[in-house]
């Protein structure tokens, strides 16, 4: 059987894959490390604009700018398609030059290790590769490819949330570039995240002279704690995490005021419905006289739910994936993306086609060098059958 041919053209083009994979891995740029970020972000709109796009940059005061560069193709009735990522890691300032980009090998498997590695700077480099080989093929049958690579993914989105909504709302497919599992998977589901908290508030007294006064805030809380946690596991899909409890400020003194941080992921809007009926329950009753309890908070990433439009896009992955002799498989994921980003516009997205490896946010991440080629010609073929 002949080499497919997407793929013969990726192998052929690790050489300067990686050396732009250390170079994007060798600049910091956490979070909080806007002048590392836009550092970056300078970096990958040159790399954009030799690849033929329009460049521009969102400013922000806080965090970094974010990218958009879009390529225009050769169909003005083609598509408009949409591909996700982001240049900020969860490291801090230094790390690179702590430990910045190496090659080595591990039980005969080649990796590659740096800060930001794997989550998610060569999933950034697959997606312009993807296109680099659609455009060298002349099979840029589509109207444009826009790219967004946001500068604060890791802590939620909020200040690309607007900006990425908006470029989805124009497009008609999203693909997100966030880490592969293994070769042959795909995700075309993530768990919505919510966080909630909880106030118990007491009355404040002396614990040695008057104690018989006061109402402990600490123990009506532990009291609610023992109930929210108990509905973990009783909804379909979703799971709740008390994970923060505070309270008190002297052992002398009963405690007037404590609170909890409670995470909730859910598969579905059902689910989401669900728990917080069951919290607002748990949290409308205290067991001690005098105490009150304030639940707060709600949703921050919505669901990303399989629907007819993901699942057509996982077909055409299966097909690109069938040209690579891969079976691929489309999975769920318990943590959010910027796929849940552009969940609730309804837009046919497909996430988890970035690079293979592991332990993400962990010194020690890494990826997979010898499936490289096998990405970028998956994502290209999924680009291709986009544009048919």
């Amino acid at each position: 059987m002949p080499k497919n041919i997407l793929l013969e053209k990726a192998e052929s083009m690790m050489e300067p894959f990686l050396a732009d994979l250390q170079a994007m891995v060798d600049i910091d740029s956490g979070t909080y490390v806007k002048e590392g970020v836009d550092r970056l972000g300078l970096w990958l709109q040159q790399r954009l604009q030799r690849l033929g796009c329009q460049t521009y940059f969102d400013e922000q005061q806080q965090y970094g700018n974010h990218l958009v560069a879009i390529h225009s193709g050769t169909n003005p009735q083609g598509p408009r398609l949409l591909l996700i990522g982001h240049m900020d890691t969860v490291f801090p300032k230094g790390e690179a030059r702590r430990r910045p980009f190496s090659r080595t090998r591990v039980d005969g498997m080649e990796i590659a290790k740096g800060p930001g590695v794997l989550d998610m700077k060569s999933g950034v480099l697959i997606g312009i590769y993807a296109v680099q080989l659609l455009i060298e093929s002349q099979m840029d049958n589509y109207q444009s490819v826009t790219f967004v690579c946001n500068s604060d993914e890791e802590i939620g989105s909020h200040s690309s949330r607007p900006l990425i909504r908006k470029l989805a709302s124009e497009s008609d497919a999203v693909l997100v570039l966030e880490p592969g599992r293994i070769i042959n998977r795909v995700v075309s589901s993530r768990r919505g995240i919510a966080n909630y908290h909880v106030e118990a508030h007491g009355i404040s007294s002396h614990a040695g002279v008057e104690p018989e006064k006061g109402r402990n805030a600490i123990l009506e809380l532990s009291h609610q704690v023992i109930a929210l946690q108990a509905i973990n596991g009783t909804i379909p899909g979703a799971t709740l995490n008390v994970g923060i409890i505070k309270g008190g400020g002297r052992t002398n003194i009963v405690p007037d005021y404590a609170y909890c941080e409670i995470d909730v992921r859910v598969s579905d809007r059902a689910g989401l419905e669900a728990i917080e009926a069951a919290m607002r329950e748990v949290t409308s009753h205290t067991v001690l006289k005098g105490t009150r309890v304030v639940l707060s908070g709600g949703v921050s990433n919505m669901p990303f739910e399989r629907t007819e439009g993901s699942l057509k896009l996982v077909q055409l992955a299966q097909a690109a994936g069938a040209d690579l002799g891969l079976e691929i498989e489309d999975v769920s994921s318990g943590g959010a993306s910027d796929a849940n980003t552009t969940a609730p516009l309804g837009v046919p997205t497909l996430d988890g086609l970035g690079a293979t490896g592991g332990l993400a946010h962990n010194p020690d991440e890494y990826i997979e060098l010898e499936p490289l080629p096998v990405r970028i010609a998956l994502v290209s073929g999924l680009l291709q059958r986009l544009c048919q």
